[in-house]
């Protein structure tokens, strides 16, 4: 039987097995292991808009997640804990180096962080994306989405599918979280705020966490 407990504050899941008439059982666990991409970096700042720099967003709201999961039990991974950490040239090795990481360490979980622009002002809101949405990222990225809007008040974008590499190349459970649009001058606005980002961070969080949790 598959399990999920907690012991000594961190989280664990694996395979519980009966060994005899008295219930006494063996478990074969492991730590819950979250990988964090904070999404750009290095000489990619990623998207510009309303004098905020996506890259530094990104990195700011992935810190604060990654100490919100650790604070939670679980145990977590950042790609890059500063802005040119790990990454490398050009983009597209970057980002198959980036789910390779993950893959190597053996991560339960993938969620990279993002923030959206458009070429139309007015687009706003908080989406997510997986790779194939009949999947157990779909539900993962679900259980985000209502963490977030019902936290944060956004509109809800739903959750989508995206053929993006750190989706298709990663081999666990992945989701890409857009944190709101730059090119909006109000979703502007709050993403350059470090308690909105501290805020986003914790539903994200949250969100992750009651989806494990089942």
């Amino acid at each position: 039987m598959f399990t999920k407990f907690k012991q000594n504050n961190i989280i664990y899941q694996g395979v519980v097995t009966r060994l005899n008439n008295n219930n006494i059982r063996k478990v074969k666990a492991m730590a819950v292991k979250i990988f964090i991409d904070a999404g750009h970096g290095g000489t990619n700042p990623g998207a510009v808009g309303n004098g905020v720099i996506e890259s530094e967003v990104n990195l700011s709201v992935a810190t604060q997640l990654a100490q919100d999961l650790r604070d939670m039990g679980y145990d977590v991974r950042e790609y890059r804990t500063t802005n040119d950490e790990n990454v490398i040239s050009p983009v597209a090795a970057d980002l198959r180096k980036r789910a390779a990481e993950a893959n190597n360490w053996g991560a339960d979980y993938f969620i990279s962080i993002h923030t959206n622009s458009s070429t139309n002002p007015a687009a706003n809101g908080f989406e997510t994306y997986v790779y194939n949405l009949n999947s157990t990222s779909a539900r993962l990225a679900e259980s985000i989405q209502r963490s977030v809007i019902a936290s944060l008040g956004m509109k809800d974008n739903g959750v989508r599918q995206a053929n993006f590499s750190v989706l298709r190349n990663t081999a666990m459970p992945a989701v890409l979280v857009e944190l709101g649009y730059l090119s909006n001058p109000t979703e502007a606005m709050n993403l350059n705020s470090s308690a909105w980002r501290t805020k986003i961070a914790a539903a994200i969080a949250e969100g992750i966490n009651n989806f494990i949790k089942g």
